[in-house]
């Protein structure tokens, strides 16, 4: 009977984190279907699909309303003290991506601006789904570790909604494997932590670099080998890190 509730109780997570990561999808997916049938230009889609992805916002604050469940319960709390020092300060995250700073940015102020905000859009809502509210549940049920990765791939799926906006097969693989290595990394601040506050910042910045760089060929190459090196020796650091244990047994 324990055995039998406890695996009703794993299954209803994982379906409640796959119902969070398809209403998700739809965000980005609409978005991205308006803009190629509209043919819209770059700073028009970055407008367009930062709008929706703030909308997207909406689904888990009311979820957070009708529950009764607090900011504090998903994160929105400051760092644990003597975390900063586990998680390396965060340099390792930070470094993965300095070298992409080197090789031009595009200074037009109006791609700026839209970047900035799509950017936000971006890191504030995927954050809120995946590693508050997503974690959040899974972590109830789950050993720490299998919701780390449990989390990441729900993460990385969603990801593969780039096909919408047009990007082709190579570009939508790279995607849902950089965002399968980043969710694990995020996934596991957050567990050392205890906040999401810090990965939020991150994820904002993150892709603001992604879109902001003028890198291209060999380069970008070259930098996503080395971002992807430090990023996997940082995921395997941080597992190291993590206690192997459920949070709320059953």
């Amino acid at each position: 009977m324990v055995d039998e509730k406890r695996e009703n109780t794993k299954l209803r997570a994982m379906l409640s984190s796959l119902m969070f990561s398809i209403v998700l999808m739809i965000f980005p997916v609409a978005s991205g279907v308006i803009v190629v049938m509209n043919d819209m230009d770059a700073i028009q889609s970055y407008w367009l699909q930062g709008a929706f992805m703030m909308s997207s916002i909406s689904v888990p604050a009311i979820f957070m309303w009708i529950t009764d469940m607090k900011p504090v319960q998903i994160g929105f709390v400051e760092i644990e003290k003597g975390s900063a020092r586990t998680v390396l300060y965060f340099l390792p995250a930070f470094a993965a991506k300095i070298g992409f700073l080197f090789c031009g940015m595009n200074y037009d102020i109006h791609t700026i601006v839209a970047l900035a905000f799509f950017t936000i859009a971006i890191g504030l809502s995927e954050e809120l789904y995946f590693r508050g509210i997503i974690l959040s549940k899974l972590r109830t049920c789950f050993t720490i570790k299998q919701t780390v990765i449990l989390s990441s791939v729900f993460f990385a799926a969603v990801h593969a909604s780039q096909a919408f906006s047009g990007a082709g097969v190579f570009m939508v693989a790279l995607t849902i494997i950089n965002a399968l290595l980043f969710g694990i990394v995020a996934s596991e601040i957050v567990m050392l932590t205890k906040s999401i506050v810090a990965v939020i910042i991150w994820h904002m910045l993150y892709d603001f670099v992604n879109w902001i760089v003028l890198v291209q060929g060999t380069i970008e190459i070259v930098l996503i080998i080395i971002q992807s090196v430090i990023m996997i020796a940082y995921a395997i650091y941080l597992w190291t890190e993590l206690p192997d244990k459920q949070d709320c047994p059953l």
